[in-house]
């Protein structure tokens, strides 16, 4: 009868730790994806002003059709809001450019990290971490 009640003991202990354990597994990957889709929704908004600035007129302050010196400041974006910090990847060309959002959630010692390469045509992200 003890061992029954010790083995029960255990099983309870074992089901409950199981339950913990998934809980808090469930609760840190919806922390992951929400600051993916805070960061993507944060460089979609800095992929369209991008477009933007590829449209417009040097005359007008624009790249005229060239994504080449493009920079944040040009943009009128923040390079760090609640979400996290942006910058501008590598050297733009006239073609396209890349911008990184990295998140101030960390996941297994690192940063969330989601870019976005803007071309005058398509806009496409990338989650790095």
């Amino acid at each position: 009868m003890k061992q029954k009640k010790l083995l029960l003991i255990f099983l309870i202990i074992v089901l409950v730790g199981a339950g913990i354990y998934s809980v808090v597994s469930t609760a840190h990957s919806n922390a992951v994806k929400k600051s993916h889709d805070d960061l993507m929704k944060d460089l979609s908004f800095y992929a369209t002003k991008a477009r933007e600035y590829y449209e417009r007129p040097a005359t007008l302050g624009g790249g005229n059709r060239s994504f080449a010196d493009i920079t944040l400041l040009k943009l009128s974006v923040e390079s760090a809001n609640t979400t996290g910090r942006f910058l501008i990847v590598g050297t733009p060309t006239k073609d396209e450019v890349v911008i990184a959002g990295v998140g101030f959630f960390t996941t297994e010692g690192d940063s969330t990290r989601v870019q976005v390469l803007v071309t005058d045509q398509n806009t496409t992200f990338q989650v790095i971490n």
